[in-house]
């Protein structure tokens, strides 16, 4: 039989938890360099409505003129200088388990809240490394199309995404030189191709072995390291101002330059990180907390973003 106030306990733990703000949320993104970043520099972007919207300034207008005294000024007409891409939205859940056994052994208030926090710190743990692979492998055709599309959709030179071909429209183009074998002026060649004045690279994220590979050709005292970066427990190097990370989970031999003002992780209002309540199977003694979370990655200025292969 159920525990009423085993149920009540384990409800409003996970509701606390498990909103947008909860701690679980903000431990999630603790977890990875590249979360975090996006989370604290590029920010999360809350958005309503049927596909996740990022408006994208794709020309210089041209009704810009010089005159002098009485000269007529001339507009342009049915300039279209502002467009959009647009990502459909993604689902993904986690189960909080909690066997029959379970319940009936923690009857008590503080050991149902320590069974909790066990089981919270390892949803914590599988969907911060979930949500990095998607951000850092995927391109969003993974899970027969379900699974939420990652740099290797938004990082690109030729492919379609957020509904603009890349192929077609050299806005929409991001740096994504040949194979070759690493060197430091080719690091600033990428740095700098993809960084336009202040809209620069802020972010790069790689292999643990490619990031070894840059520490060890940089002199004693040019090894300068982000302080934030370093106080949220994660090591990092700079390259010109912009946090240098690795990642068990960045592709072999990838090497990706991302800026915060043009990489967003949508979330969709009320629906992120969701607790929908108990399903309880007939067949299982048993119930599970139902975590969802509706989101989407997305860009809004590919040609601010590379993506290199390199070899040490």
């Amino acid at each position: 039989m159920s525990n009423p106030n085993f149920d009540n306990i384990v409800a409003t733990t996970l509701k606390r938890y498990f909103t947008e703000g909860g701690k679980a949320v903000d431990n999630i993104f603790k977890r990875s360099a590249a979360l975090d970043w996006i989370k604290n520099t590029a920010k999360l972007d809350a958005q309503g409505g049927s596909t996740a919207v990022f408006p994208i300034q794709h020309k210089t207008n041209s009704s810009f003129q010089y005159y002098s005294g009485y000269d007529a000024l001339t507009p342009v007409h049915g300039e279209e200088i502002v467009t959009a891409a647009e990502y459909q939205w993604k689902q993904a859940a986690i189960f909080i388990p909690m066997s029959g056994m379970e319940e009936a052994k923690n009857s008590g208030d503080r050991a149902v809240i320590k069974l909790l926090q066990t089981k919270v710190e390892n949803a914590e743990m599988t969907a911060a490394e979930q949500f990095e692979t998607a951000f850092l492998q995927y391109d969003g055709t993974e899970s027969s199309g379900k699974a939420w599309n990652g740099l290797k959709d938004l990082v690109s030179d030729s492919t379609t995404s957020g509904g603009i071909d890349g192929t077609a429209n050299t806005y929409w183009q991001s740096y994504t030189p040949t194979t070759a074998t690493y060197t430091l002026a080719l690091h600033s060649k990428a740095y700098n191709t993809v960084s336009y004045g202040a809209d620069a690279c802020d972010f790069q994220v790689t292999t643990q072995t490619l990031w070894e590979t840059y520490e060890s050709k940089l002199q004693a005292n040019q090894r300068f390291t982000d302080a934030k970066t370093a106080e949220a427990g994660f090591t990092n190097l700079l390259h010109r101002g912009s946090k240098v990370v690795w990642s068990d989970l960045c592709p072999s031999t990838y090497w990706f330059f991302l800026n915060s003002r043009h990489v967003k992780m949508a979330v969709l209002s009320g629906n992120w990180m969701k607790f929908r309540g108990f399903v309880e199977p007939y067949d299982r003694d048993a119930k599970y907390g139902l975590i969802t979370c509706y989101g989407t990655f997305g860009t809004n200025g590919r040609r601010y973003l590379g993506r290199t292969i390199w070899t040490p």
